[in-house]
């Protein structure tokens, strides 16, 4: 893999950092020494059938280069044009949609379909083309709805001020009135995964948990 000794270090997430080259590839490399090549892999599986990813360049274990799409996130996007709230959850919705016809690749574990497991609002930019999905790490099979719910889920335990909750209350109505009604019944499901991923404040602590006793329709 070709030197990325100048970079621009542009985001970090809960196991990767993120830095745009000097050639304007993207290159996401990981602190915990999990293996990007499978996620290589996923996203490669994925433009093969249509779904709007990043152009994966090169990986290794350690580094991964992929195209780098300009544009807003969608979570950005709903902060700071709150009016397309409504619209920005029927996009969502679609993405959900999209996946729904995709088969799931033999070299991912377990059974049933393609789900992303982290598709929410901050992980889809909107670029010059149309949403582009980020981030296939956590990529596996199961249930779709359980993947609807937990989108459902990120955006609806988060912490906001209070006049950004009207927005997300269109975004989420949006969102539910454009997939599978059933996805409420996986909300419990969907809260235990997310509060297991990783370490959460108090606040989303007891929203999830809350969540989790919630009884299916």
């Amino acid at each position: 893999m070709r030197s990325v000794a100048q970079r621009q270090h542009l985001a970090s997430g809960q196991d990767s950092d993120v830095f745009i080259r000097s050639d304007g590839l993207l290159v996401k490399r990981t602190r915990t020494g999990r293996d990007l090549r499978r996620e290589a892999e996923m996203m490669s599986y994925l433009s093969g059938f249509g779904i709007p990813v990043p152009r994966v360049h090169e990986a290794t274990e350690a580094e991964l280069v992929m195209q780098y799409v300009p544009g807003p996130r969608m979570s950005e996007e709903i902060g700071r044009k709150p009016w397309l709230a409504g619209g920005l959850g029927e996009d969502l919705a679609d993405l959900h949609h999209r996946l729904d016809v995709i088969p799931a690749p033999d070299f991912l574990s377990g059974e049933g379909d393609l789900l992303h497991l982290d598709l929410h609002p901050g992980n889809v930019v909107l670029g010059p083309e149309g949403p582009v999905v980020l981030d296939w790490a956590c990529a596996t099979k199961g249930d779709r709805r359980l993947d609807v719910a937990l989108s459902w889920v990120s955006l609806a335990v988060a912490h906001l001020a209070p006049v950004k909750k009207l927005t997300r209350w269109r975004f989420l109505r949006s969102f539910m009135a454009n997939v599978d009604p059933r996805a409420k019944d996986a909300i419990p499901e969907a809260a235990r995964i997310r509060l297991a991923r990783h370490d959460r404040d108090p606040r989303e602590r007891a929203a999830l948990e809350k969540l989790m006793d919630r009884r299916p329709h």
